[in-house]
C-alpha cells in the first residue's frame, strides 16, 4: 500500500486498534456474578443493544449536552439488567464497577498488529492520531494498554461535541496537525463503513476499512482488509495506491 503524499493518519479506536477481551455483555454478566447474581449473557446482550439505541437517541454523544457521561453509562447498565436482577440488587455498585473496569486491561487489549502498524507509520514520518466516538475514558484506556504514547493527538466525540461521520471531527483533526495539511494528505482507518470509511471520504480524506466481515462491505469500499495485520502487509509491500 502506497502512503506517498500522506502526512496524517488517524485511527478509530473500538474494534480497530482496541479489541474487547470478552464481549461486553459477557463481562456485564461476569460482574453481576461477582455481586452474587447469575444472569444470561445473551439476555444482557439483547437488553444492552436496545438500551444503547434508546439512550443514545435521547442523550446523544454519551449525554454530552444533557447528562454527565457517567450517568449515561449508569442508565445503560441499569437497562441492560432490567428484569434480570432482584429489586434489592446493588445495580449502582455494578455500574460503578463496570465504568471503572472498562478503562483497563480487564476489558481491553490491543488489536493484533496495531503496534506494528503504528511503528510502520511512524517510520514513514507520518503524524498519527485517533478519532473516536467515545467518552473521556479513551485517554486512560490507550495509556493502560500501552498505546497512548504512539499518538500525536487523541480526539473523542465527547470532547469536541460532534461524532463521526460528521465532517467537522475530521476537520478538527487537521487542526491538530502541526503545520498545514490538506484533506488529500490525510488517511483514516476504521471498522465502520458509514462512520469511518464514508465519513472520511465525505471530508475529502482517503480511507481504509479494517473489518473482519469483508463480504458484507459495499462495492464502493475499495480499500478493505480483514484485519490490521493484512493492512500491515499491504503497507510493507507497497502494493496498491490509495
Amino acid at each position: 500500500m502506497s502512503l506517498r503524499g500522506i502526512k496524517l493518519v488517524t485511527l478509530d479506536a473500538t474494534n480497530t486498534i482496541l479489541k474487547f477481551r470478552v464481549p461486553p455483555w459477557q463481562y456485564y454478566a461476569d460482574v453481576a456474578q461477582d455481586f452474587g447474581f447469575t444472569v444470561d449473557a445473551q439476555q444482557v446482550k439483547t437488553l444492552s443493544l436496545k438500551s444503547f439505541k434508546t439512550i443514545d437517541k435521547k442523550h446523544p454523544n454519551f449525554g454530552r449536552d444533557t447528562i454527565c457521561w457517567e450517568e449515561w453509562w449508569r442508565q445503560i447498565v441499569k437497562s441492560s439488567f432490567t428484569g434480570l436482577l432482584p429489586a434489592a440488587a446493588d445495580v449502582d455498585g455494578i455500574a460503578k464497577r463496570l465504568i471503572e473496569d472498562f478503562k483497563t486491561t480487564k476489558c481491553w487489549c490491543k488489536a493484533h498488529g496495531s503496534e506494528k502498524l503504528l511503528t510502520l507509520l511512524r517510520g514513514k514520518g507520518i503524524s498519527i492520531g485517533v478519532i473516536s466516538n467515545y467518552d473521556p475514558r479513551l485517554y486512560e484506556v490507550l495509556t493502560n494498554i500501552s498505546l497512548g504514547s504512539h499518538f500525536d493527538f487523541v480526539i473523542t466525540s465527547y470532547d469536541v461535541g460532534f461524532s463521526k461521520p460528521d465532517k467537522r471531527i475530521f476537520d478538527y483533526a487537521m487542526q491538530e496537525f502541526k503545520g498545514f495539511v490538506a484533506p488529500s494528505e490525510c488517511l483514516h482507518i476504521g471498522d465502520d463503513v458509514e462512520k469511518d470509511y464514508e465519513g472520511a471520504r465525505a471530508a475529502g480524506w482517503h480511507s481504509v476499512l479494517v473489518n473482519v466481515d469483508v463480504t458484507e462491505t459495499p462495492p464502493a469500499c475499495k480499500h478493505v482488509f480483514t484485519d490490521i495485520e493484512a493492512l500491515n502487509l499491504a503497507i510493507q509491500h507497497d502494493n496498491f495506491v490509495l
